[in-house]
């Protein structure tokens, strides 16, 4: 399942472009490379360590936020993560329209010069305007496909996708007549800001996956065995590397052709005087972007909106009201237009998801020790309550890494703002964040224990049903069954 799901969710125009603008930093592609490598490993593992919970105990991220933030406190980055992909989800339903409009243009050379009719104040012109709704139109069948049944989604957007980067790979290499300048060039910057620069695009790949590794337990709960997680930690780091570097290929490339580095693929197809060469590359493209919505935003929001509403909302009501509010409620087209301002606050999330994600990996690693009654964290008064229903350790443990971090955000949405020193810090907020989340939840848990949220065993739900129709003395709220022990862990000792 996760061969065919990270082969699909890398190989997309974000991952292709993000190699090329670290070089726009000044580093060369052998820093560069290494970079990328790093930062996947290190989110690779924070990643598998949360989406094993979701396979062992087959539950969304949604409800084991519960387990260490408290069945109200859980709000908290259920929202953020809600909001985050609500708006992901409508920039990247506005890239697959512009693959949509190079589809059409190849169609209708004359929808290139379409005479536009919507006033310059809304931020699109009709000939993008048409490509957005088609794109919304085509795409909106596939958000209601469940999860369970997308493998199949997956396996066909990774073959499609792999041929058509290589097939624009080659067309690059053969029209350049090599890999272009980008492969002779050197790092033009040295010095502190040379090793800031490598910290920053270490921090900026892992930051892009931020989302994923909270949400990731909405797709590790179908697996079949938790042992099938471990392959990710291998899986992500080849993968986006081997993209990354096609990508550089590409841009590398577009110089020698056309005169310009290009980093969007689309816009390289964009420009080929073949329109059939142009409307396949662009459908191929489209398709990949379709599948990373889905996998990455759509699936998400559908979880987050079951979460906080469940008696009225279900997945493929959740990804309805995802499609209309991340669709056209977010404006994604005027969100494009600010530009850096908009791209920097978007990651700039990672502050707060990366604490949050780290919390969560202490609190079931470390803490309860792999031990999480399942049927508790959908009681509003269990043990997971803690007090009013938040767990005050898991905020303290967020915000105690917001001094260091947030001064960072603020100057790169306004550079007037002077922060001294704490702009390099910000260069490794994630890696600073999540360290000191997790070392603080931690300490705060071994200084003032939630002992009524503690349990010696693993019960998952249907085995607690199982118990209770064999047995009458099963007690959830002490976590203590009869003699049948209901969870065995993968070393083979019983739990």
């Amino acid at each position: 399942m996760f061969l065919f799901y990270w082969a699909s969710d890398s190989v997309n125009v974000g991952t292709m472009q993000q190699a090329s603008s670290m070089i726009a930093l000044g580093l060369s592609y052998r820093e560069v490379i290494p970079c990328i490598i790093i930062g996947n490993l290190i989110i690779s593992i924070a990643l598998t360590a949360n989406a094993t919970v979701g396979a062992r105990l087959h539950i969304p991220f949604s409800v084991i936020a519960r387990a260490s933030f408290g069945v109200y406190g859980a709000w908290f980055p259920i929202v953020s993560r809600l909001v985050l992909g609500l708006i992901y989800f409508g920039i990247n339903t506005q890239i697959l329209s512009s693959c949509i409009a190079v589809m059409i243009g190849a169609i209708w050379p004359s929808f290139k010069h379409i005479k536009n009719t919507i006033p310059e104040s809304i931020g699109i012109t009709t000939q993008g305007m048409t490509a957005y709704v088609v794109a919304w139109i085509l795409q909106f069948p596939f958000l209601l496909i469940p999860p369970v049944r997308m493998r199949y989604l997956f396996i066909i957007k990774s073959v499609v996708m792999a041929i058509a980067t290589f097939a624009l790979l080659g067309w690059s290499v053969r029209s350049a007549g090599g890999g272009g300048p980008i492969f002779s060039q050197k790092a033009t910057i040295s010095g502190s800001t040379r090793s800031w620069a490598w910290m920053y695009c270490i921090n900026a790949a892992m930051s892009s996956k931020t989302t994923l590794a909270a949400s990731i337990a909405d797709f590790a709960r179908y697996s079949r065995s938790p042992k099938d997680q471990y392959w990710q930690i291998i899986l992500i780091p080849v993968c986006y590397t081997l993209w990354s570097v096609f990508g550089i290929i590409c841009t590398s490339a577009s110089y020698v052709v056309y005169g310009e580095y290009i980093w969007d693929p689309t816009k390289i197809i964009a420009r080929w005087d073949s329109r059939a060469g142009a409307f396949f590359m662009a459908l191929a493209f489209g398709m990949g972007t379709i599948g990373t919505n889905i996998s990455t935003n759509s699936v998400a929001v559908s979880n987050d909106f079951t979460a906080l509403v469940p008696k009225y909302l279900n997945l493929r009501r959740g990804a309805i009201l995802c499609a209309f509010l991340g669709g056209w409620a977010c404006v994604p087209w005027n969100l494009q237009q600010s530009g850096t301002v908009l791209l920097n606050f978007l990651g700039g999330y990672g502050i707060f998801l990366g604490p949050a994600v780290s919390v969560m990996i202490c609190d079931y690693w470390i803490v309860k020790k792999r031990c999480y009654v399942i049927p508790e964290l959908y009681q509003p008064t269990g043990r997971y309550r803690y007090r009013h229903g938040v767990n005050w350790r898991a905020f303290v443990s967020i915000a105690i890494s917001l001094p260091i971090n947030l001064p960072g955000l603020m100057n790169i949405m306004n550079k007037d703002i002077y922060i001294a020193g704490l702009k390099y810090s910000y260069k490794a907020a994630w890696l600073i964040g999540f360290a000191m989340g997790f070392i603080t939840y931690y300490v705060l848990n071994l200084v003032f224990p939630a002992t009524s949220a503690m349990s010696d065993i693993c019960i998952l739900a249907e085995e607690a049903m199982d118990e209770m129709q064999t047995h009458d003395g099963v007690s959830l709220e002490s976590g203590v069954t009869s003699t049948r022990t209901l969870y065995e862990k993968e070393d083979g000792t019983m739990g």
